[in-house]
């Protein structure tokens, strides 16, 4: 689970939906953008850094 930090547009949320869940292990990927809260699912190991990468780029800070 990650926090998000900031405001972000639905068309941000969708790039971001997009790009983790087409990672390699990930078996899902749910924003809650009211709450700012992005849920990853994975059936196999997922490096967390990898996936703050992604946020870092689609222009979603994470909070912590």
């Amino acid at each position: 689970m990650f926090t998000l930090d900031g405001a972000f547009c639905v068309h941000i949320a969708d790039d971001v939906r997009a790009r983790i869940g087409a990672m390699p292990g990930i078996s899902g990927c749910e924003l809650d953008i009211p709450a700012r809260v992005l849920l990853v699912t994975a059936e196999a190991p997922v490096d967390r850094a990898e996936v703050l990468a992604v946020l870092r780029t689609t222009g979603c800070p994470v909070r912590g």
